[in-house]
């Protein structure tokens, strides 16, 4: 049972009289069981991938760098982009996110027949361009269907549903791992049927645009603005200012793939437990989620967004102990809490602010440039860590990445964007 759900069967026991809408729709649901049984299927690759690509293929901190930030970031912005350009006004919502979910079951498909480094990462890259092409769309069905004031509501429940994959993923490959050393083949057969199944609920439980998924106060064909004309109702000056600092905070965030590699070092873990590490953040992810997203819809959303990154400062500090002698349990424990409420209170709160903030007819173009500047963002941040600590080891690369997080918060008061939180779309600007 879901936090949203308990929350409401809380209040009714209480006697609270149910407002109209205040339920999440059933296109909620659909869109979170998809969105886990993919992630089932991508963390079931994701998690292996450090131990691998370094252990296994001796790759340098660099290297993986590299690796780790085109899997995480760089694929997907030209297909968040176009994920946008082809949502934005075109009520095809459905078929241009169903697509994105297709290329990722040709991924899983074709990783059962490549074998060398070249072709694997290539197999990736379609599973991240596949991710990038569906998030703007996927983002603007389940925005369009709740009410304003339930968008923190709906991204933190989709994201627990999506964090529930996330954690049985990794403990799925490392149970088949355990099971059956080395057999990567049947893991990829395994990903492979998740990634079937959640295609198949997402086209057989999504509604279609036109069966509902836009609200009744969505503009018609005729009035659609063209983007060209019209780009700044899809990113008003206030969310230029967001955008701008949310990439420079993303800019100075180390990966959790990066993390995870280290911990694997610094823990001396086996390495069929390395797919467990993901599993305590997951956890952390699933409980947060859906309180997180009602928290920011009531205290305001940056403001937790901001707070989220805050958090990432004891993390670095643990992270840069750890380098040292054999660190005690409880610091992996508390690396893993720390990091899955950093991820639970950015991703999902940012968009349920953006999404807030544009008129509906922009918000998949919106949706995707803030997916695609912060993906792009990450895609750098991974480089220049891995060369930072195949340079300056990793305790040099976590103390330039803390100082230059505590930068990146001071600009982002500086800029002072928070004033974009909790504004309702209809209250900025119409036109340019």
């Amino acid at each position: 049972m879901y936090f949203a759900e308990i929350y409401n069967q809380w209040r009714s026991r209480r006697g609270a009289r149910r407002q109209p809408g205040q339920a999440l729709p059933r296109t909620v649901y659909a869109l979170g069981a998809t969105s886990l049984l993919t992630d089932v299927s991508t963390e079931m690759v994701a998690s292996v991938l450090p131990v691998y690509l370094m252990l296994a293929l001796h790759l340098s901190p660099a290297e993986f760098g590299v690796a780790d930030g085109l899997f995480r970031g760089g694929a997907a912005v030209a297909a968040l982009l176009l994920g946008g350009l082809l949502t934005y006004g075109s009520g095809r919502s459905k078929l241009i996110a169903g697509a994105g979910y297709g290329m990722s079951v040709l991924a899983k498909l074709a990783l059962l027949a490549s074998g060398a480094f070249a072709a694997i990462v290539a197999c990736l890259a379609l599973d991240r361009l596949g991710k990038g092409l569906r998030a703007a769309p996927r983002d603007t069905i389940l925005a369009a269907s709740v009410a304003p004031h339930q968008l923190g509501l709906a991204f933190g429940t989709h994201r627990a549903m999506d964090g529930a994959g996330a954690l049985a993923g990794p403990l799925l490959a490392a149970g088949l791992l355990w099971l059956a050393p080395q057999q990567y083949t049947l893991l990829f057969l395994v990903a492979l049927a998740f990634a079937l199944a959640g295609m198949a609920v997402f086209g057989r439980l999504v509604p279609a645009d036109a069966a509902g998924t836009l609200p009744a106060s969505a503009p018609r064909a005729q009035d659609r603005l063209a983007l060209r004309t019209h780009w700044q109702r899809c990113l008003p000056p206030a969310c230029r200012k967001l955008l701008a600092a949310a990439m420079l905070l993303s800019l100075f965030t180390v990966s959790e793939g990066m993390i995870y590699a280290q911990m694997q070092q610094s823990f001396a873990l086996e390495p069929f437990m390395q797919p467990l590490l993901p599993v305590g953040t997951a956890a952390a992810f699933l409980l947060l989620a859906a309180p997180i997203g009602w928290l920011a819809d009531r205290a305001g959303r940056l403001r937790v967004f901001v707070g989220a990154h805050i958090v990432l400062l004891p993390l670095y500090g643990l992270l840069w102990g750890a380098a040292g002698a054999t660190p005690p349990v409880w610091q992996a424990a508390a690396l893993v809490l720390l990091l899955g409420c950093y991820v639970a209170a950015t991703d999902g709160v940012l968009m349920a602010a953006v999404a807030a903030a544009v008129p509906p007819a922009a918000r998949g173009m919106s949706l995707a440039l803030f997916a695609a500047g912060i993906a792009a963002a990450k895609l750098a941040s991974s480089m220049l860590f891995g060369i930072l600590w195949d340079r300056y080891d990793v305790t040099g690369a976590v103390l330039v990445y803390g100082a230059g997080l505590l930068c990146a918060l001071a600009l982002f008061a500086l800029f002072n964007p928070m004033r974009l939180a909790g504004v309702p779309a209809q209250l900025l600007p119409d036109t340019p």
